[in-house]
């Protein structure tokens, strides 16, 4: 298929956009997709849906500030605003630190089920890639 002066191989529904030249001759390069197998004694910490929420809440029953805070976590109170807010996930170090602080925990087990790790084949075409207007 020849679409604005390219041969490219396209599905069915994008053949109206370009000229039929034949049949082209190359290798099908195909994606492989793996599946992540997780054994089921795996278990993964995720943080809480409402772990801003629940930073706030507790801070706020200590009777403290949001900068307060922040200045006895060793923190800047930008960095602490966006937690609340859920704009920026803690990372591990910060994110100990404010459960350790605050004595609460910000993170929930999240248990793997067992997939299956057969890898399936796929070939793209155009119109996986791109949308048309």
């Amino acid at each position: 298929m020849e679409v604005e002066g390219s041969k490219i191989e396209v599905c069915e529904s994008c053949k109206k956009y370009g000229e039929f030249l034949g049949e082209i001759k190359s290798p099908k390069k195909a994606i492989v997709k793996k599946e992540v197998k997780l054994r089921s004694d795996e278990v993964e910490e995720i943080l809480k849906p409402n772990y801003g929420q629940l930073i706030i809440q507790t801070r706020q029953k200590m009777g403290l500030k949001r900068k307060e805070f922040a200045m006895k976590i060793n923190e800047k109170e930008s960095v602490i605003r966006r937690v609340e807010s859920q704009k920026m996930e803690p990372d591990d170090r910060l994110r100990k630190k404010i459960e350790n602080f605050l004595g609460i925990k910000l993170t929930e087990v999240y248990e793997g089920k067992i997939l299956d790790s057969k890898s399936t084949q796929t070939t793209l075409t155009l119109g996986d890639v791109i949308e048309v207007k």
